[in-house]
């Protein structure tokens, strides 16, 4: 095997794209960047490799006995509902454990340029997270983070192959029809 072209002291086992060569897997490594090696085997995004689950939350016990927290996590449960009311009910529990993690990203992880996989994820990112900035704007951040890894935990804990999630808070919480303001689904 020949040499790295980049470091020229280790033997290049990695084919290349952008080097039209093989290198090694320390400069293969320390090189990488979005714009040159999107596509590529060895290439991933830092928004592909997120572990969501280790997003800081509320306890449950902590969450039961604070009735300001949950009027919290309903203005954003209620945000789904509401967006799932505009769509006639057609997103699964999947669509918004995904707009949970686009929420963990602008929130926990900072992230300026979301990817969005199409436009009504990110109609739905918008529309929740207008609400959250409107009804929640006392809250910093990393509250708002929290609110969402609490959410985020219950949507994987509810979630079945379709609408398990959203339907249970659809009956919990309801959709919200202005600050502080909700319909419950069949209430009564």
């Amino acid at each position: 095997m020949a040499k790295c072209p980049i470091c020229n002291t280790r033997k290049g086992k990695r084919k290349c794209n952008r080097e039209d060569a093989f290198i090694c897997s320390l400069c293969c490594g320390e090189t990488r960047s979005s714009d040159k090696c999107a596509g590529c085997s060895f290439f991933t995004d830092a928004q592909s490799t997120r572990n969501y689950r280790q997003v800081p939350h509320y306890a449950l016990p902590h969450m039961s006995n604070n009735m300001q927290l949950q009027d919290h996590a309903n203005v954003i449960e209620s945000a789904f509902c509401q967006f799932d009311h505009q769509l006639d009910g057609r997103p699964d529990d999947f669509f918004f454990q995904k707009i949970a993690e686009l929420l963990m990203e602008h929130y926990h992880f900072r992230t300026e340029n979301l990817n969005f996989a199409n436009d009504l994820e990110k109609q739905g990112f918008e529309v929740i997270n207008r609400i959250i900035q409107k009804d929640l704007a006392p809250l910093s951040p990393d509250e708002i983070s929290r609110l969402l890894g609490t959410i985020y935990r219950s949507i994987l804990r509810r979630a079945g192959m379709g609408r398990d999630y959203i339907d249970f808070i659809q009956g919990q919480v309801g959709v919200r029809i202005g600050k502080g303001a909700r319909v419950i689904k069949n209430f009564l």
